[in-house]
Parts: C-alpha cells; sequence; structure tokens
C-alpha cells in the first residue's frame, strides 16, 4: 500500500503493523497496540470506557491488512476481520509527538526560596466541587507540581478543617498515627514532631508502605516563640548531588535502607532506598529521615560512599540558603509533596503560647485527577 498523509503524517502499513512518520520522528505501531484502541461499538463499555476483551479474545498473530489516513484518523482492518477508527490525535500524544494539555506541569527543581511564595487563597477553591474558580485550581495545582508545595490561606480555623480539604483534594488515608493527627508538644511524645524540638529537614514515615505521597499541615493555633516552617526540594538536592559526588549519589541509590518506628506498643518497618529513580532514570522520591534509617549490611560492602552522601544531603538540605521559612498562620494549610519537599521546623518554647496543627496524608492521584479534570473542563467552556 502506498504510503498516505494526513496532518503532516504519513502512514504505512510496515511488518504487519503501521509506520507512522511525521518530520523526523518514525514510529512503529505494534498490530496489538493498535487492536487494543479500538472503541467501536462492543468493543468498550460505554460509561467507563473499559475494554469488553482480552488478550486471549484477540489472534495471537493479529495483523494489519489496511490502513488509509483520512481526517485525521486512520481507518484500520485487522486480519481477525475487525475495522476500527482511531483518531490520531491521541495516538500522537501516546508518541510524544504531541503536547498533552491535560498532563500536569513538569517538576521545576528549585535551589533557593522561590521569587515569589506560592500562596493559595482556599477561598477561589473553596469546598463545593461546582462553585470553583478553575483558573485558581489549575494555576494552584500547577504551582503544586511544579514546586513541590503550595500554602492555603484563609481556611477555616478549626478542628477537622484538614480533613474537610483533604477529601475535596483527594482521598485521605490513614497510617500509624490515625486518619487525621494533632501535632502538638506531648508529655509522652510518640514521635519527635509532638515536641518542641527543633526538627530538620525529613521526609514523613519513610517506614510506611507506600510513603505518604502529600502531607497537609493546617495551623490552628501558632502562639509560642519560635516554631517556623522550613521546605527545601529534595529533587534539586538529589541533581546536585549527583553533580559533584556522583559516586556517592550512586550509593544512595544503590544501598538498601531499612526505615523502622519502633515504640514497643507500635512498629512499622520498610525498606527502599535514600535516592530512589524509575527503570528510566526519571526521578521518583528522595526518602532522608536520619532518626529512623540504618543501611542494609552486606558481605562486602563499602558504606563509606553512603555515608559521605547521607552527610552531604542532610548539610545541603539544612542550609538556609536552600531553604525557604516562613511561619504558618492560622487558617494556614502547607500541602507539600511528601517525596520530593523536605520539611522541617524551628524550637519552639512551648510556654510563650501554644502552637497545634493539624495533620494529614492524601497521595498524589487525586490532585493530579483535579487537574486534569479541571483544564478539561474549562476547554470545554472555552470551546476549544
Amino acid at each position: 500500500m502506498a504510503p498516505a498523509s494526513v496532518g503532516g503524517t504519513t502512514v504505512r502499513l510496515h511488518d504487519g503493523g503501521v509506520a507512522l512518520t511525521c518530520g523526523d520522528a518514525v514510529a512503529r505501531l505494534h498490530p496489538h497496540w493498535l487492536r487494543d484502541r479500538s472503541t467501536e461499538d462492543g468493543q468498550i463499555a460505554p460509561t467507563n470506557r473499559q475494554r469488553l476483551f482480552t488478550p486471549l479474545d484477540v489472534p495471537r498473530d493479529i495483523a494489519v491488512v489496511t490502513c488509509h489516513a483520512t481526517d485525521g484518523a486512520l481507518l484500520v482492518s485487522f486480519s481477525d476481520g475487525h475495522s476500527a477508527k482511531l483518531e490520531l490525535d491521541p495516538i500522537e500524544r501516546a508518541l510524544g509527538w504531541r503536547h498533552d494539555p491535560e498532563q500536569p506541569p513538569a517538576p521545576e527543581p528549585w535551589a533557593a526560596p522561590l521569587a515569589e511564595f506560592p500562596y493559595v487563597d482556599w477561598r477561589d477553591i473553596t469546598f463545593d466541587p461546582a462553585n470553583h474558580n478553575l483558573d485558581a485550581l489549575i494555576e494552584c495545582l500547577g504551582a503544586f507540581f511544579r514546586h513541590g508545595y503550595v500554602v492555603f490561606r484563609n481556611t477555616p480555623v478549626e478542628v477537622g478543617t484538614v480533613a474537610r480539604v483533604a477529601d475535596r483534594l483527594g482521598y485521605l488515608v490513614g497510617q500509624n498515627f490515625g486518619r487525621v493527627f494533632d501535632v502538638e508538644a506531648k508529655p509522652s511524645p510518640t514521635d519527635l514532631a509532638y515536641t518542641s524540638y527543633e526538627l530538620r529537614a525529613h521526609s514523613d514515615l519513610p517506614y510506611r508502605r507506600p510513603v505518604p505521597g502529600i502531607q497537609m499541615l493546617h495551623c490552628i493555633r501558632n502562639e509560642a516563640v519560635g516554631g517556623d516552617s522550613t521546605l527545601v526540594d529534595g529533587m534539586a538536592a538529589a541533581m546536585a548531588l549527583e553533580g559533584e559526588h556522583p559516586d556517592w549519589h550512586a550509593a544512595l541509590v544503590e544501598t538498601e535502607v531499612e526505615w523502622r518506628y519502633d515504640i514497643g506498643a507500635d512498629t512499622v518497618v520498610n525498606r527502599g532506598h535514600i535516592l530512589e529513580y524509575d527503570r528510566h532514570g526519571r526521578y521518583r522520591q528522595i526518602r532522608i529521615n536520619t532518626k529512623l534509617d540504618e543501611p542494609i549490611v552486606r558481605p562486602g560492602l563499602d558504606l563509606d560512599a553512603y555515608y559521605r552522601g547521607r552527610r552531604w544531603l542532610t548539610e545541603w538540605t539544612n542550609d538556609p540558603a536552600h531553604q525557604v521559612t516562613f511561619r504558618l498562620e492560622p487558617g494556614d494549610i502547607m500541602f507539600m509533596d511528601n517525596q520530593r519537599a523536605l520539611h522541617g521546623r524551628t524550637a519552639f518554647d512551648p510556654t510563650t503560647g501554644h502552637r497545634h496543627l493539624q495533620g494529614c496524608y492524601i497521595e498524589h492521584d487525586g490532585p493530579d485527577t483535579m487537574y486534569r479534570l479541571a483544564v478539561r473542563r474549562r476547554r470545554a467552556k472555552l470551546g476549544a
């Protein structure tokens, strides 16, 4: 079959599949990949768009028999007798040839405080999904994905507000301190967070499976002297370490670590790595909490590079030049990526006033879904 062109993209049959060419970009689409994209009648459920067929319903040796390009789509017929109209736009988005407008912004590492602090007025988001400002919501979540944190202002100064905000933005998840926890100085603290001590930059709950994705801290009262909050970009720290000391960085990627929370009446244990990347080398998370970690000793393992890298990260992430320091006021909620942003606080004097925060955790899929749907609704509203 002679190549056909649509919208600058050339299509032709190739080894039972389809070859797409757009400028210098070339992709060979497997016949099963194309067959799985069919949305013809009887192929997917109309309400949830899930496939009604399985791999066992498609011949193992299926091939594309004919392929025509027309009106921004591929008309494809297969050797099993099925025919499908496949829109080119989503195919090119899947190949990375076209921008996906619903994709949240990529992270933007920061090694110093941002020029403009990302405060967000909660009154523009609201607790009512039908009554929020789409532009404000997209801007707010976009800032979170880029920088790893935002701070909501003007939320109700009431106990339980953090759970309401969590349920608005995602799905509240429980952990060993409960679904919602109170951060106050306590006489018999089950965690150093429940004291007045300084807390250096750290990840929360590295011993959980999975490690919580997003932490929220709601300020109810903050009258004590001290107790300012700090944040630092762990992703930027990892990049800086790799640039300066690649061998130390590699040690933190490769050395298995155990994190253990154990107070006798409760114990949680998990293993992983301080720095984690996916198989393609893309950053996934930093997990640093020097109060709870211990590398796993292996025969012949040299821990020198590991401890040097761990110390370097601790110094970098606690350097005021790399941190943003701010004070949470009543009604503020710190909304931060626990797998990227490390948080801490300065010491405070509990005899000078009451300091009471409430916290909880949600996962990344909540804000990710909210961002995508907000972009989709705005585009529909604008007729794009």
